[in-house]
């Protein structure tokens, strides 16, 4: 009996990694004006202003006039101004890599979460 029940949860956390649907310029006035690329993996670390948070579930950074979105569902970010703690792996910011909020005057630890792939989004 626990094989089936460690198989239902493992086949509703995969089914739980599919990509959510890309942001809309009404939840991210951000994305007014701008299209959306293919994802990337990862995105690297030195040509970005580092990342912030840009809504609910919605992590972003912007490197020159890309603005590179990471939508994570999973994580619920109370408001943009926590403290995003970032924990990357190595010089890029890569989906798997742990990020986590935090109150911005209480410090208390937020929600965690891993990163998915990143969406470039360029004027056309």
């Amino acid at each position: 009996m626990g094989m089936r029940i460690t198989a239902v949860v493992l086949a509703a956390a995969i089914v739980g990694c599919t990509s959510p649907p890309p942001p809309s310029s009404d939840a991210l006035p951000e994305l007014a004006g701008l299209t959306a690329g293919k994802p990337e993996r990862c995105i690297s670390r030195r040509e970005t202003n580092g990342l912030y948070i840009a809504g609910p579930h919605t992590i972003a950074v912007r490197d020159g006039t890309t603005l590179w979105i990471n939508d994570v569902p999973g994580c619920v970010m109370r408001k943009s101004s926590d403290i995003l703690v970032i924990e990357p792996v190595g010089p890029q910011y890569c989906s798997g890599d742990f990020v986590r909020t935090r109150d911005d005057i209480s410090l208390l630890p937020g929600p965690g979460c891993r990163l998915n792939d990143f969406v470039p989004y360029t004027k056309p």
